[in-house]
């Protein structure tokens, strides 16, 4: 749509080059966006081949005026202005050392051609308000990139802190602070939910046979059964120590029991290392109309102590 109203808004001289690279950038979202989704296409893929399509439209753009037009007003066209959202979208999509090694050769490219062209004709040297011209859109240019790398870093820090804020070192799952402000979030959207609390079985003695770091261990591997076994909109979090917490909502409910199980089974159907199959005691706890998240936290630590009462690698259900 963009593609077509551009020539419609040229008629009835379109540009030569918009002529046909509009067309085909307009050609190269459909086929994008048919491969995603056909699922033939990653997003990421696309986003690089936009980007480069885009990135060398620009660049043509700025080559072309060059020969056309910019010798005839004494100035860049607004082609130029997309340069810098160019550049902003590298950074916006891609990790900064990406970003820099897609918008980093458009900049040093739209140099070279700039060089290129004063090099080769003299007239356009002489042209003092063109000259002006195209060193603000080159300033601009090294500015943004220079900008948005500063931000990305910044930003990329920021979102480091929050991680370490809100996720367990150790196993990469959530950690308490997180599970608990994402009880509070279910209790006030007054949503169903469930709460399953498990416990490594003698951990301690893992600890005392084996050391801490095949406890360490222990806990990583009990950590990735967890996150494979849970589907999508379930957390899982440590809790403390050899102890994790899983939060299902409303969706999953009904497949609680099945997700227990199978975690349960897949944590003594792989020994790790050299301390052999690994077990757990479950409590499970589905809330109740008006419940708070502590009552149901209480009820499903009352159905773990419970399981281990019982003799240990069971699953108990909170009256």
């Amino acid at each position: 749509m963009a593609a077509a109203t551009a020539l419609w808004w040229q008629q009835p001289s379109p540009d030569p080059l918009d002529r046909v690279a509009l067309p085909l950038l307009a050609l190269l979202w459909v086929v994008l966006w048919t491969a995603l989704r056909q699922r033939a296409l990653r997003l990421a893929q696309a986003q690089v081949a936009v980007f480069v399509g885009h990135g060398l439209y620009l660049l043509l753009a700025l080559d072309h005026q060059f020969r056309v037009f910019a010798p005839q007003v004494h100035m860049l066209s607004e082609s130029t202005y997309w340069f810098a959202p160019l550049y902003a979208a590298a950074f916006l999509f891609f990790l900064p050392r990406q970003a820099l090694r897609l918008g980093l050769p458009v900049f040093l490219s739209s140099v070279g051609i700039v060089a290129g062209h004063f090099a080769s004709t003299p007239a356009l040297r002489e042209d003092t308000s063109l000259v002006a011209s195209t060193a603000q859109f080159l300033l601009v240019g090294a500015t943004m990139m220079l900008l948005q790398a500063v931000m990305s870093q910044r930003h990329a820090a920021m979102l480091a802190a929050q991680v370490a804020a809100t996720q367990d070192a150790l196993t990469g799952l959530a950690n308490r602070r997180a599970a608990e402000e994402h009880l509070l979030a279910l209790q006030a959207s007054g949503r169903a939910y469930a709460l399953v609390l498990f416990d490594l079985d003698h951990f301690k003695r893992i600890n005392d046979e084996h050391g801490h770091a095949v406890g360490d261990q222990v806990l990583r591997a009990c950590a990735a059964h967890a996150l494979r076994t849970l589907p999508t909109g379930a957390l899982a979090a440590r809790w403390g120590g050899e102890e994790f917490l899983l939060v299902l909502p409303e969706p999953l409910l009904g497949d609680c029991p099945r997700l227990i199980e199978t975690l349960r089974a897949s944590l003594t159907a792989q020994p790790v290392g050299p301390v052999g199959p690994v077990t757990a005691s479950f409590g499970v706890a589905h809330g109740r109309p008006g419940e708070s998240s502590t009552a149901l936290l209480d009820r499903a630590d009352a159905a773990l102590y419970r399981a281990k009462a019982a003799g240990r690698d069971t699953v108990c259900f909170a009256v």
